[in-house]
């Protein structure tokens, strides 16, 4: 089951990264399994996700004239990208690695029942808001289904 918004926001949200959407931006999810005891390791499973998003700023900061930051700020559509993203996992854009150091925010919705609503706001407190100006909000229900997740805005380091 699915919130009411889900028609118009998940094709949305997909049609907002496509329109920016590079072919040159791959998300690496990555995976650790079980500790194995006989060899002390965990192993780690990678996988690629080609196309994964559109890259909307690129910045390099530089301190006192040595050190240097290279970040990107991408949005990852959960279409093409299935949600959960985490600071685990990476991104490789333009031949070099880039380490995810924070999502913020991400976009979703829930619930099946209409037993409480309030405004859906950024981690910020600002209110989301549609292009018409109408407020979304987010409806929550006892045994509500789980949420479907919309996208995700991520800035990456360089490695």
């Amino acid at each position: 089951m699915s919130a009411s918004q889900d028609l118009w926001a998940i094709p949305l949200a997909k049609r907002l990264v496509d329109r920016f959407r590079s072919q040159k931006i791959a998300y690496i999810r990555v995976e650790t399994g079980v500790y194995d005891e006989q060899t002390g390791t965990l192993p780690v499973t990678e996988t690629r996700i080609e196309a994964a998003g559109a890259v909307v700023k690129s910045a390099k900061n530089e301190r006192d004239g040595v050190q240097q930051d290279h970040e990107v700020e991408a949005w990852i559509d959960h279409t093409t990208v299935p949600w959960v993203v985490t600071t685990q996992d990476r991104i490789e854009y333009l031949g070099k690695s880039w380490k995810i150091v924070a999502i913020d925010p991400t976009y979703g919705s829930g619930g099946s029942g209409a037993v409480a609503a309030s405004a859906l706001l950024t981690l910020s407190g600002d209110t989301i808001t549609t292009l018409s100006g109408d407020q979304l909000v987010l409806s929550s229900a006892e045994g509500a289904a789980p949420f479907n997740m919309y996208a995700s805005k991520i800035i990456a380091r360089a490695e």
